[in-house]
């Protein structure tokens, strides 16, 4: 009998179909208009074009450049007061790269303080940033 159960279970174990990728259709451009934002502590949000955008804001070392520059991970220092350069990254509803937002942040507590809030205001009045959150999306 134990023997049947075994491979009663195994024959039902094995005609379960597999799982499937699940596609994320959402049209997010430079153009499209943010309206509602916040940002606190880390985290950041705007609705776009109807669509809740939520992200995560990071205080670095290096200097992105211009408004929009992007990379894959954020450099930090051992010296706290050089991480004073916001990144904003968004993770919902897809994940995007680190994106430099710029502004003179003068020190490491300054950008620790507003860098969320930036990201959220960036999104919302900069197409730059919003170009760059929104293009080569994964998840």
């Amino acid at each position: 009998m134990k023997k049947h159960l075994i491979i009663a279970g195994i024959i039902c174990v094995a005609s379960i179909p597999s799982a499937y990728a699940v596609t994320k259709c959402v049209k997010l451009t430079s153009s499209t208009t943010c309206t509602t934002f916040s940002g606190n502590g880390s985290n950041w949000s705007a609705t776009c074009g109807g669509i809740e955008i939520q992200g995560v804001a990071f205080c670095g070392s290096r200097k992105g450049g211009s408004m929009g520059a992007t990379t894959e991970s954020v450099t930090i220092s051992s010296t706290s007061d050089n991480n004073k350069y916001c990144w904003c990254k968004m993770v919902s509803p897809a994940v995007s790269s680190w994106v430099f937002y710029n502004y003179s942040s003068t020190t490491a507590g300054y950008c620790a303080y507003n860098c969320a809030y930036d990201c959220a205001t960036g999104a919302r009045n900069y197409s730059a940033l919003r170009s760059a959150l929104f293009s080569g999306l994964s998840d």
